[in-house]
């Protein structure tokens, strides 16, 4: 980048925040700006709720963060960040928290402070353990840590009351903690392309469960006493490229094999999954209005990242596997209104020109 054209992006930067701070606006979104360094001058933008930094270049997160003390949403996903500072505990007040693809490798104890937060996603930080400290998030309603080096599951995590969203897919994981069933609330859970070598029991005793996706793992059998009568909920179990496929195995109208859906369901089945679609409905809607999301995202990922990517590192990809994953952008869209994004076109409407003249004058 030229001298000239540095120049201008970093104080069409500054133009923003200082138009935020001084209309003291609630939402700021400074993603995809190509910031590698955050500019002091937003810490005193302390009316922010909603900070967007997403799609940055940003390597390190200083502790002034938590001057933002109103900050209710803070996405810092795809950026550079290798460790987050302590003070980021201080943020009492965040809600939606996204760090997903930094080269973080670990989650300090800290996180455990976020008293409010409902939705934190780690997707693909090079995690390697969950520290005890998760059970501390009490409102935790959403967690996600796919794509990383997980081998165990702590069982502090079933201390989350209210978590109804878990995915842990693409990781090492052999076993789940075996007392699963205390998380009541859970609703979807999805632990595929994993090394799980046993069915996950107690996630069945789980009353409000619809989803749980087990695919790509290592079990061979399913439990004795397994029943899914009192899970009036359930939509589907997810069996596929296991052993248990290949040995002889016991169908069920809610557990999938094969690439074909689970066999006709009778009368009585019926009923109970029409009865369980009502609820699965409730339940998307209701985890939709928590994350204040559209019910089906639309992918909006920069083509240029979507190239360098796996293909397992979006659940964009997948119209049934969409509710594993939230894209900042998303959040974005949903807190942009239409007066800031008016502002923030006008402050950059000089851009084109001026970038172009910089590019031939360098």
């Amino acid at each position: 980048m030229s001298a000239i054209l540095k120049f201008i992006r970093e104080n069409h930067i500054l133009a923003v925040i200082e138009q935020a701070i001084a209309k003291k606006k609630t939402r700021l979104s400074l993603n995809a700006f190509e910031i590698r360094e955050i500019p002091t001058l937003l810490y005193s933008c302390t009316a922010v709720e909603h900070l967007y930094l997403h799609i940055n270049d940003i390597p390190t997160l200083p502790g002034q963060i938590a001057q933002l003390t109103n900050l209710t949403t803070l996405t810092l996903d795809y950026n550079n960040i290798s460790a987050l500072p302590k003070e980021i505990g201080n943020l009492k007040n965040l809600i939606n928290l996204n760090i997903s693809y930094n080269p973080l490798h670990q989650l300090i104890p800290e996180i455990g402070n976020l008293e409010n937060l409902e939705a934190f996603w780690c997707n693909r930080i090079g995690l390697k353990e969950i520290p005890k400290e998760i059970g501390k998030l009490s409102k935790l309603d959403t967690f996600g840590a796919r794509g990383n080096e997980l081998k165990t599951v702590p069982d502090e995590l079933t201390r989350l009351k209210k978590l109804r969203w878990l995915t842990l897919e693409y990781n090492h994981i052999e076993y789940l903690p075996r007392c699963m069933d205390n998380m009541e609330y859970l609703v979807h859970v999805n632990v595929r392309q994993n090394c799980l070598k046993e069915f996950p029991a107690s996630v069945l005793k789980c009353p409000n469960l619809m989803f749980l996706q087990l695919n790509h793992n290592q079990i061979p059998r399913l439990p004795e006493d397994f029943q899914t009568n009192e899970i009036r909920a359930l939509e589907m179990i997810d069996l596929r490229y296991n052993p248990i496929c290949e040995l002889p195995h016991q169908d069920h109208h809610l557990i999938r094999y094969t690439e074909a859906m689970p066999t006709a369901l009778s009368a009585q089945d019926l009923a109970s999954s029409s009865n369980g679609r009502g609820l699965a409905a409730q339940a998307l809607a209701a985890n939709a209005t928590a994350l204040r999301l559209p019910a089906v995202p639309a992918p909006r990922r920069p083509d240029a990242l979507a190239r360098e990517l796996d293909p397992d590192g979006s659940s964009i990809d997948d119209s049934e596997d969409w509710e594993n994953s939230v894209n900042s952008s998303e959040l974005d869209v949903q807190y942009q209104s239409d007066d800031e994004r008016a502002d923030n076109e006008a402050i950059g409407t000089v851009l084109p020109d001026l970038s172009r003249y910089a590019s031939t004058a360098n």
